[in-house]
Parts: structure tokens; sequence; C-alpha cells
């Protein structure tokens, strides 16, 4: 019966599930993002030392590499998992997501609240650390659903 009733409203709001190599790239272009902005925390964390250790003319001081550690530390926590719950509630859409047209929706067809955002972020950690399995579900699944957006009950569709 849900299936019946998602299977209708993705047909009335002209939206096609994305598939498994949309998905990817997308992912793979957002793993590029991600690590171009680690490698700028890296650069500031990596300057501040620079500049403590007087350009390398003294060992810097204890609170130097803390400081650096708390800046990488920025980057995993608030950062990281921002990026993604910022985007999903915001666009439905991260900027790998962007380059390749596909959108997160709920089943129903609405927008992603900061919740349900939460729940999939959670699930796509999840969905990472198990080596990528939940992943593979995508490949297998009608409506092109990993483990994450079953959690979270999503769709990523591609608008037509």
């Amino acid at each position: 019966m849900i299936e019946q009733r998602v299977a209708n409203v993705s047909s009335q709001v002209g939206l096609r599930y994305a598939s498994f190599e949309t998905r990817l790239v997308a992912f793979v272009l957002d793993l590029i993002v991600l690590f171009s902005v680690f490698l700028l925390f890296i650069a500031i964390a990596g300057l501040q030392l620079l500049l403590r250790s007087d350009f390398g003319d003294i060992d810097p001081p204890d609170s130097a590499f803390y400081l650096a550690a708390i800046i990488l530390l920025i980057y995993f926590f608030p950062f990281f998992p921002l990026y993604f719950l910022a985007l999903w509630v915001w666009r439905g859409q991260t900027v790998g997501k962007m380059a390749m047209a596909i959108k997160v929706l709920r089943r129903d067809g609405r927008p992603l609240g900061v919740g349900t955002a939460l729940l999939r972020l959670v699930g796509y950690l999840f969905s990472t650390l198990i080596l990528f399995g939940g992943f593979l579900m995508i490949a297998f699944d009608q409506q092109r659903r990993a483990l994450h957006d079953r959690l979270a009950d999503t769709l990523v569709v591609e608008p037509r």
C-alpha cells in the first residue's frame, strides 16, 4: 500500500529514482569537496605551527600542537556533519548531488527536515562504517534506496 502511494507520488511529481552510478559519482564529488576543505584546515593548522615555531627556528610550544588538533577537530565535528545536514535541509542536495542533478526527498515528496536529515546522516555514517555495504543496497533495490535512505525514509530522485 505504501509502496503504491510512493509510486503514485513520484509519477505525479515527475520524479525518477537516481541510479547507482549517478549516486556514486555524486558521492565521489562530495568526497572531493570534503577533502579539499580538509586540506584547507590542515594548511591553517600547519601555518599556525609554522608561525609559532618562528618559521622552524625554535620548537613550537605544546599549546601550538593542541591548537592544531583543535583546528582539525573543528573540521571533523562541526564542519563535516553540517556540510550534509545544512545542504540536505536547505536544498535537498549536497554539492555532488547538485552537479549530478539529483535530490533527496522524503518518500511523500516533501523536503527533509532537520530530524530526518540527522537520522539520514547517522545512517550514512553507518553505511560507510560497514565497508560501504549500506550503499550497495542501491544497486539491488527497486527504488534505489541505500541503508541510510531506508532508516530516514527518504528517496534520491532525478527531477525530469
